[in-house]
């Protein structure tokens, strides 16, 4: 029996969640003051192209009266006399003010400012003027990626930042994270970039994309400076929405979907997989394990219990699995008190029916201005989310499900499950227990900021954060049981199906898995903010201090005697029963500082940095200064150029260089307290004082010289907008020198020494490239709107100064210093052996014949190896490099968009290049491991098919065909259509008519064309080698958005 949590209980939740948004509502919208007006003003606001703005801001400057205009950009405000001055606003338009008078319509044309000094982008610890801005930044607005049918936000950035390489390792729901590199990879240790939500360190992935504002990449040292320690892989700052003045406005956005597999395995049928072992078992010189008369009653299906057609993949996988979401947010505001609002749900279904996510969120920020001086802010949000597996990984049940060959009976035709090689791929997904993952999350951050008045522009914040359980916190309950299997019994009529054995544990197994966190974040700010005639000058000073603590504890128990845990305690033996759990507490202080200056708009210079302290070093070795410069020059504010090239906008080069740090990484896994020996209790006991004292022994040694990875950054960069913002063009070159990066020590130490020696900071990278963005939009004065924007990112690595031993330090084929992290090393193939090469045709290939040894006795059909130092044979000297990393040095994306009388198009291509994919296992080896074949090895070496792509079939494959090589090595290059979106905005005399602000109806795809060399049967971000991972996901949706 599945156990599952109560159907009321999740009710509950939803009421709780229901009930606290609500009453949130209420409170804003009482908060909320209405002046009685005298005079009605109408108008209409509308673009340089005259084409109307929906939700455009008209204020009664000095009162807190505003309103919004319309889908089409009609307004309506009420003003108390003539003398009233309205102000009318955008984002990233310029402000008007206009005096009433007489005139009771108004008609206004906002002017863009896309290039003007009041447009701000998001930075560490603050905001910053983007022409002002020295650092390298790429923005996401969170409109882009909104509505696209994903579950995890990570997966909708995919091609459309510059500087940003984003990959994909599974589909499967609630695991299908991206991995996130900011400008490549630069270190051996953890390479993932450091994620802050609103002005915290968080998780990125399970956000709401629905209450995301936007999302920016900080990419070179004058961007990072400000996070030390924690800022040497990049660093990702996502807004979450809040609240504009305005009246209340109430937005649903929902959509369902489906989903199937990117890529699927085209697996051989029963009678290509029999005539292909006979094939096989003729090459070994061994007995036809299948006869003609079997054969075709493989191929025409005639007993389906004892001579299967299966389709394996075909019938254990299901086609157009869903895949929901709904949100209801509610936004507004006055000059006082500006709220924003989310209730979101998710629900997305597997490829299987035990697996499947569900994910609930609600998000609240409230702003509110208590004095003139004074402004309070108050951001809460929660996520519960509930995912649910089988009891086998992904990864077992894809390594089942490719082994199983169509002759094995995946089930009888009396739905019993049958087996192969003692195991059932339908057992394996549907009667092996479950895992059912339950995680609760809540995140609070209260701020209060004053400015102070006795110094003109100088004010203090001060910011308080809880988090508990992200990301650590969760409730993992694991069942496992039994998976049976049958047989059919040929010799009684009709058959009949006794178990013939079963898979798994011997007896159900339960185990629960329990983790807590809390991070308690505590912030200091002292800004300064000043013009004096042509000088601007800023600064920055933060005292940070963040505190974490974790919790884990989990118990398991074994030999149930029913399938219901909640009525048996499992076994009494000690042996059944399991108990472990640990904790842990992290703290870390930090000192930003940062300052700017600018001179009439075109000389600017920024020094930044961040004096840090990690508990993670030893005591004495914990702080740092981490600092970066950068400067730049606005040519386009140059007298000279703005009297004779009116037609450029905006003309900046900037450059920057600084230090930032990383921690320490092992395997992927923040390694603390490696200054420290590690000891273990030893399994001998010896006696002492005539009694039995447990042992001690050390298994580590400690380094107290641990340190940070430094990342030295050098950006040079240029930026360009012309005529009128028709043209846009961002260019960043960078160089990033890594340095003291953890490292195995590999000196030889004598035998006597009984451990390896420690971790030490020894090793050297550099990475290097450029970055580009380019954009073009452009509104015909009938309303259509035309765009394209691109990007591009080129960042190549190389290993300086790594541990090598003699073999490969001494054999430039074989170093690894000075190439790329990644490469692949392998053995170089030459082609297959021909017949031609059997020169006495007694079906080997002889040492006489052909004189470099290989691997196992040589056939015609075997690979043929290049002896590359000439030796005659085919060993470890003769390795070479044969394929780059399975990241791409080359990310690229670039997206066409077109508006026209309420329909819009936007579609998102995404590629990479420079990289490739290695497959073995039963991605490319026929019968491996007693399994099945890919179609595409039908295309193997015969006398009559000599220029297969694949060697001569056997049994088993040879040991002369699974050597690591370039045969097997396939271009991970690809074009892919990541996205495309078909929209139509009802017009507003239809939604006018049923008292409503908009509607939107949309389709929606995403993975939906990949255009690849080599991978046909596998995505190019494969995974995995042998391709037993959850695939990608294609998914179609269909979306409404109203706004009330």
């Amino acid at each position: 029996m599945n156990k599952t949590h109560k159907p009321y209980q999740k009710a509950c939740k939803l009421v709780y969640l229901q009930n606290f948004f609500l009453s949130l509502v209420f409170v804003f919208v009482t908060l909320e003051s209405f002046a009685q007006n005298t005079i009605t003003v109408k108008g209409k606001i509308t673009d340089e192209t005259g084409i109307g703005m929906p939700s455009a801001t008209v204020k009664v400057k000095g009162t807190t009266t505003t309103a919004v205009s319309d889908n089409n950009g009609n307004y309506s405000i009420g003003v108390p006399d003539k003398t009233a001055v309205l102000v009318f606003s955008f984002v990233n338009y310029k402000t008007q003010e206009i005096t009433v008078g007489e005139k009771t319509t108004i008609l206004v044309k906002l002017e863009s400012a896309s290039n003007e000094l009041e447009q701000v982008v998001v930075v560490g610890y603050g905001t910053q003027k983007k022409t002002s801005l020295t650092a390298a930044v790429s923005t996401i607005k969170g409109d882009k990626v909104a509505n696209l049918p994903v579950a995890n936000l990570s997966n909708t950035f995919g091609g459309r930042a510059p500087g940003l390489i984003v990959t994909q390792g599974s589909g499967e729901p609630g695991q299908d994270g991206a991995s996130l590199l900011i400008r490549g990879i630069g270190t051996t240790g953890g390479t993932a970039p450091l994620v802050i939500v609103d002005g915290v360190p968080r998780t990125l992935g399970q956000l709401d994309p629905q209450s995301v504002e936007n999302i920016t990449f900080l990419k070179d040292a004058a961007a990072v400076a400000p996070y030390g320690v924690a800022g040497a892989n990049g660093v990702i700052l996502v807004t979450t929405k809040r609240g504009n003045t305005g009246k209340p406005q109430l937005i649903y956005n929902g959509s369902y979907g489906i989903q199937n597999p990117t890529h699927l395995p085209e697996m051989v049928d029963a009678f290509e997989y029999v005539t292909m072992r006979n094939a096989a078992a003729k090459n070994a010189g061994t007995a036809l394990p299948y006869s003609a008369s079997d054969i075709e009653k493989f191929r025409t299906g005639s007993d389906p219990d004892v001579f299967p057609n299966h389709d394996v993949l075909g019938e254990l996988i299901n086609k157009d699995a869903p895949m929901m979401s709904h949100n209801l947010s509610v936004t507004g505001g006055t000059e006082k008190v500006k709220y924003f609002g989310s209730l979101g749900y998710l629900s997305q279904n597997g490829m299987w029916g035990p697996t499947s996510f569900k994910r609930y969120n609600l998000t609240s920020n409230v702003d509110a201005q208590v004095t003139n001086t004074t402004k309070f802010s108050l951001s809460l949000s929660g996520r519960v989310e509930d995912k649910r597996y089988p009891g086998k990984s992904a990864s077992s049940i894809f390594d089942q499900l490719y082994r199983t060959p169509p002759i094995a009976p995946v089930t009888f035709s009396n739905g019993l499950p049958g087996s192969y090689i003692g195991r059932s791929a339908y057992g394996n997904i549907y009667n092996s227990g479950y895992s059912n993952d339950l995680r609760q999350i809540l995140t609070t951050q209260i701020s209060i900021e004053q400015q102070l008045p006795f110094v003109k522009g100088l004010s203090i914040k001060g910011v308080v954060s809880y988090d508990y359980n992200d990301p650590n916190g969760r409730t993992v309950k694991t069942w496992l049981t039994p998976i049976p299997y049958y047989s059919v019994n040929t010799s009684t009529t009709p058959y009949t199906y006794p178990q013939a054995g079963s898979d798994g544990p011997a007896k159900p197994s339960y185990t629960i898995d329990f983790a807590q966190s809390q991070a308690f974040t505590y912030q200091g700010f002292l800004n300064y903010n000043r013009t004096f005639g042509k000088h601007d000058f800023g600064a920055t000073l933060v005292s940070e201090y963040r505190n974490t603590k974790g919790t884990t504890f989990g118990a398991g128990r074994s030999n149930f005697n029913v399938n219901i845990p909640e009525l048996s305690n499992g076994s009494s033996e000690l042996t059944d029963r399991s108990n472990y759990g640990s904790s842990s507490e992290g703290r870390q202080y930090g000192l930003v500082f940062r300052a700017t200056y600018a001179y009439a708009g075109k000389y600017l210079a920024e020094i930044s940095g961040r004096y840090d302290g990690n508990y993670v070093f030893a005591p004495g070795s914990r702080y740092h200064l981490f600092p970066a410069g950068s400067i730049g020059w606005r040519l386009s504010e140059e007298n000279y150029i703005k009297d004779n090239y009116k037609w450029i906008d905006n003309l900046k080069i900037r450059a920057s260089y600084g230090e930032s740090g990383a921690l320490p990484y092992i395997g992927g896994v923040l390694a603390p307290f490696q200054y420290l020996s590690a000891y273990a209790l030893y399994g001998n006991s010896f006696i002492f004082n005539g009694g039995s004292t447990q042992g001690l022994s050390e298994t580590a040694p400690g380094n107290p010289d641990i340190t940070w990875e430094t990342a030295n950054k050098t950006n040079i960069g240029l930026d360009l907008s012309i005529f009128k913002g028709l043209f846009d063009l961002e260019f960043n070159y960078f160089r990033e020198n890594r340095s003291n990066m953890l490292i195995a020590n590999q000196t030889l130490v004598p035998a006597e020494f009984g451990i390896g020696l420690p971790q030490t900071n020894a090793a050297a990278m550099q990475n290097r490239g450029f970055d580009l963005s380019l954009g073009s939009h452009y509104a015909f004065k009938n309303g259509m709107r035309i765009g394209v924007t691109g990007n591009f990112t080129y960042a190549k690595n190389k290993l300086v100064q790594v541990f090598e031993n003699a073999s490969t330090l001494n054999n430039p084929n074989r170093s690894i210093t000075g190439k790329s992290l990644g490469t692949k090393f392998g053995y170089h193939a030459l082609g297959l052996f021909q017949q031609s090469d059997d020169k006495n045709g007694d079906g080997t290939i002889s040492s006489s014949e052909y004189p470099v040894a290989q691997f196992g006795t040589l056939k015609p059909g075997d690979i043929k190896y290049e002896d590359v130092n000439g030796d005659n044979k085919i060993d470890n000297n003769d390795i070479k490099v044969i394929g780059n990393s399975n990241v791409p040095q080359i990310i690229y994306g670039f997206s066409p968009e077109f508006s026209y009388k309420g329909f819009d198009v936007n579609v998102l291509f995404q590629g990479g290049a420079k990289a490739d994919a290695y497959i073995n296992g039963q991605a490319a080896y026929p019968f491996f491991n007693g399994g099945s074949a890919l179609k595409a090895t039908l295309d193997y070496w015969t006398p009559e098919n000599t220029n297969a792509s694949y060697p001569r079939v056997l049994p088993s494959p040879s040991s002369n065909s699974t050597q690591t090589s370039d045969f097997w090595v396939r271009s991970g290059n690809y074009l892919r259509m990541k996205s495309a979106t078909i929209g139509y905005t009802v017009p507003a005399r239809i939604v006018s008519a049923i008292k409503l602000q908009s509607i939107r109806l949309y389709l929606s795809g995403q993975n939906l064309v990949t255009w690849t060399k080599d991978l046909k049967d596998f995505d190019p971000e494969i995974s995995a080698s042998n391709a037993n991972y959850y695939p990608q996901q294609k998914v179609y949706t269909f979306g409404l958005n109203v706004t009330f």
